[in-house]
């Protein structure tokens, strides 16, 4: 059967309509907003075709799967396996990225870890690997008097109760072993869970470096190799007494950079990996911004100290560190009376940071003299709880991985002079471009590109049907929280595409919304695409180039809710020229858009200074009590600019809306002449049964009032 037999469809507002289908096309379901267009693609074709194939499984695999029920519907015939690509955004996790979310993110981590050329994070020298007549040399040179714990490493964090393991070790004449941070003697009954993940080292010997030991501290060295396959660990038990920066000290016979005796564990895909603790940077745990003091919340600069400048600690009616604070001024010879803007900006920052002046002052009748530790310092002080602090706390870069998510060591990984952080940084249609160079395959010895090369065509395939999308724009390493329903849907019309599946039925609810004309043409032959490998494809729109690009359209109509319902047209775009629809009125120009009166423009509002994802320096004008369009091409910077700059600071200012991440160096004026701010974006009102238009409103209050 080369259609798709649709026979009495009653679904929501649906009129018993009949309908065929062509297979193996591309099919526009169009009509006014609510007439009936997503009920029959979604709520009919794909609920069946869903349903359908629920139904096809066992009945154990069922159990696990949501129940669907069957839509109102007497038959349809020739249906294949249905996708749905709607405009549901993508995870609100913060760890997921268009490049997670894309899976194209694996291959950048097994390229690195197969190819990757390491370097010390330290020095930025190519690392080398140590032999053991290195690693014994350098325990040898350890401070006199070091106590060292010589460790053997055998299991790191992987689930088990090795219970064989530790018999053998107990075997082989080992007394002691660390089993997750704990020492522990190999004699005695040892339990592990083994649900839980261990780590666990074995104890090879106990020194005190000192002369005449070298021998000894060889076999130990030797063995520790020997027993964990080139790695060999020291907890240096005094550290501290001995001036030495760190407890633990890690040797490998793997990778290790001489000069600043670093060794590195060998790269794995986790390496690269911000949601695994081997690739997080430890600063911000993989999230690549930190939550911290916002000065601006803690500080109103138009006040004066006495006045509550320092609205942390006014807030404690004037209480203890208050009045330290006031000591501390007087002491120091900071005017309380004059706004805090006036003031010089060394005051200001031993105010904030602290001052190694002692302020003198009297709490309770009792002098007291005190180092002022600062504000920020104070604030911790006071609230043990960061939770606590929230008020005061806003969004920042990290400042030791640079946003980059990933370990130091991670980001000193190249392949072909770029690190992973380059790659995922610029723009996918920048990062297409680098991969397809010629250069970049012959940067590889023979050895390693007959490993790279499959990698690498899976990456360049994934990124050119992005790009293709039109989401050239994007960069793999943008939140997938920040990205629009349309770009959400474009990105797995992209998945789908790589997927190759063949024999599918794709609906689709409009996924031109949002693009630019330039990059709507590159959506309809992305879809043709899809078409071409043998699906059918039911699109769900308005746009004209996508409709007339059609190879059949179904016309729902001829109103919307009770007034449609009905097929008022179904056929090609030639016929549809000859059609009596409203549709078609527009589409053949017989009816236009009638323009709006413009107002006079009185206030503005002013964005300054705005430098957000590929926006640089930007400042605009907005009218203000005006209807106001910010176009582009899509990733010109139009939500930049919009909802990730003026909206939080308008949230802010207006609705007094915390934890909200301001862009650090904008200027916004005019928000004095405005009341509030209301955003509305694409995400479903309500997800409950029990709620209707009129209880979202709250009609419905007025209706319990009238009839009460």
């Amino acid at each position: 059967m080369d259609k798709i037999k649709i026979t009495g469809a009653r679904e929501n507002n649906l009129k018993n309509i009949s309908l065929e289908i062509p297979k193996n096309k591309l099919i526009v379901c169009t009509g006014l907003s609510g007439s009936g267009k997503s009920t029959l693609a979604f709520d009919t074709l794909y609920a069946e075709g869903q349903r359908r194939y629920i139904e096809s499984l066992s009945s154990y695999a069922r159990q696990f799967l949501d129940r669907i029920g069957k839509p109102d519907v007497d038959k349809i015939e020739g249906l294949t396996p249905a996708i749905a690509i709607d405009q549901k955004t993508t995870s609100k996790n913060p760890r997921s990225t268009v490049g997670t979310i894309t899976e194209i993110y694996d291959y950048f981590r097994l390229l690195y870890a197969r190819v990757g050329v390491q370097h010390c994070h330290l020095c930025g020298k190519e690392i080398s690997q140590m032999n053991a007549s290195d690693i014994i040399a350098q325990v040898a040179k350890l401070p006199e008097g070091a106590k060292v714990v010589i460790l053997a490493p055998l299991i790191r964090e992987k689930k088990g109760t090795f219970a064989d393991l530790l018999e053998s070790l107990s075997h082989k004449g080992y007394v002691r072993a660390i089993i997750d941070g704990v020492m522990v003697r190999l004699d005695e009954e040892i339990e592990l869970s083994k649900t839980k993940k261990h780590t666990i080292k074995v104890v090879i010997d106990r020194i005190v470096i000192k002369e005449g030991n070298q021998d000894r501290i060889a076999q130990d060295v030797e063995k520790a190799l020997k027993e964990s396959y080139g790695e060999v660990e020291l907890e240096v038990l005094n550290y501290e007494e001995m001036g030495m920066p760190e407890k633990i000290i890690h040797y490998s016979e793997h990778n290790a950079c001489f000069d600043c005796k670093v060794s590195f564990e060998p790269l794995e895909p986790l390496t690269f990996s911000f949601n695994s603790p081997k690739g997080a940077c430890p600063e911000c745990d993989g999230l690549g911004i930190r939550y911290a003091l916002d000065n601006d919340k803690i500080i109103d600069r138009d006040l004066s100290i006495e006045k509550g400048a320092i609205k942390i600690i006014y807030g404690f009616n004037k209480g203890y560190y208050f009045t330290f604070l006031k000591g501390f001024c007087a002491t120091a010879g900071i005017d309380t009376t004059v706004p805090f803007s006036e003031l010089e900006e060394y005051q200001k920052k031993a105010i904030m940071h602290g001052s190694i002046e002692e302020a003198t002052f009297q709490w309770k009748n009792h002098p007291i003299k005190r180092i002022w530790p600062g504000i920020i310092r104070i604030a911790y002080d006071m609230f043990k709880d960061e939770k606590e602090l929230a008020d005061y706390m806003s969004e920042k870069p990290c400042n030791i991985c640079g946003s980059h998510r990933l370990r130091r060591e991670s980001l000193s990984v190249d392949v072909a002079g770029k690190k992973i952080s380059d790659l995922i940084s610029m723009p996918i249609e920048n990062s297409y471009k680098w991969f397809i160079k010629e250069d970049t395959f012959n940067y590889f010895d023979k050895q390693k590109s007959v490993i790279a090369a499959p990698i690498l065509n899976e990456i360049k395939e994934r990124l050119f049907f992005l790009y293709d999308v039109g989401l050239g724009y994007l960069s793999l390493s943008r939140d997938a929280r920040s990205i629009s329903g349309g770009e959400a849907q474009r990105i797995r019309i992209a998945s789908q595409i790589g997927s190759g599946l063949t024999g599918v039925m794709y609906v689709l609810d409009e996924p031109s919304i949002g693009l630019h004309e330039r990059d709507t043409l590159k959506l309809i032959r992305t879809l043709r695409s899809l078409q071409e490998k043998g699906n059918t494809v039911i699109v769900v729109e308005h746009d004209k180039e996508t409709i007339e690009n059609a190879d059949y359209i179904v016309d729902i109509g001829p109103g919307a809710g009770k007034f449609g319902g009905e097929v008022v047209f179904a056929g090609t775009m030639k016929q549809m020229q000859r059609a009596k629809t409203l549709t078609a009125d527009y589409l053949t120009g017989r009816k236009k858009i009638e323009y709006f009166y413009r107002r006079e423009q009185e206030k503005w509002l002013e964005i300054k200074n705005v430098s957000l994802n590929n926006i640089e320096n930007l400042s605009v004008r907005i009218p203000l009590k005006n209807f106001v369009c910010v176009t582009g091409v899509s990733g010109s910077g139009k939500s930049s600019l919009i909802l990730q700059t003026l909206l939080p600071t308008a949230r802010e200012l207006l609705n007094h809306a915390r934890k909200v991440k301001k862009i650090a160096g904008v200027e916004i004026e005019g928000l004095e002449y405005l009341d509030k701010v209301i955003y509305l974006d694409q995400s479903p009102i309500g997800r409950t049964p029990r709620s209707n238009p009129a209880t979202y409103t709250g009609v419905m209050d007025e209706f319990r009032n009238l009839f009460t």
